[in-house]
């Protein structure tokens, strides 16, 4: 339990590189226990040869249902009846170009990983999550307010997880469960 009685652990995914793994090796450095989701042995590897014993990787791919599952499968046997903390879901991809010569597989892709990943992920992990009365953290971006030309999908898809994010913020609220997004 942290200070204020609250549970300090943490599930992020995307914890590979960028923001996920400057966030899980900062979350790290502060005392929390992460659980850090990564799509490889490889990044699992680098990860924690940067972060203490505390710190603990999972393979986790968004777009697998069977991964999801081992994932919190894997986090609830550690938490137990603490429950979980909270869930950054921070995995995300940028796909790039003009929507008029945007191949449909490819927007589907775009919305698999930033979307349908981050619900799927939310809804294996919510039952943790409820059980600490934790919060939920979206990792969206500024291209969640405003379209760029040739980053359409990418934009529609953060759009999307913003409309998904603040009706879930409604939906858990009387739960006391807090959905926070993120816009770097």
């Amino acid at each position: 339990m942290g200070k204020s009685g609250e549970v300090n652990t943490i599930v992020i995914t995307g914890a590979s590189s960028g923001i996920g793994r400057a966030c899980a090796l900062q979350l790290d450095n502060l005392g929390y226990c992460v659980f850090a989701g990564v799509r490889s042995k490889q990044a699992a590897e680098s990860l924690q040869h940067g972060a203490s014993e505390r710190l603990q990787t999972v393979l986790l791919d968004v777009t697998d249902p069977s991964s999801i599952t081992h994932a919190m499968e894997f986090v609830r046997g550690a938490v137990g009846n603490e429950g979980l903390g909270a869930l950054l879901n921070n995995a995300g991809i940028v796909v790039a170009g003009p929507l008029e010569a945007m191949p449909l597989d490819t927007l589907r892709h775009q919305f698999e990983v930033n979307v349908w990943g981050q619900v799927a992920v939310t809804q294996a992990f919510l039952p943790l999550i409820r059980q600490a009365k934790g919060r939920i953290l979206n990792m969206s971006s500024i291209s969640g307010r405003i379209a760029l030309p040739m980053l359409g999908p990418y934009a529609s898809s953060k759009f999307a997880l913003e409309a998904m994010s603040d009706a879930l913020r409604l939906e858990v609220y009387d739960d006391g469960i807090k959905v926070i997004l993120i816009e770097p």
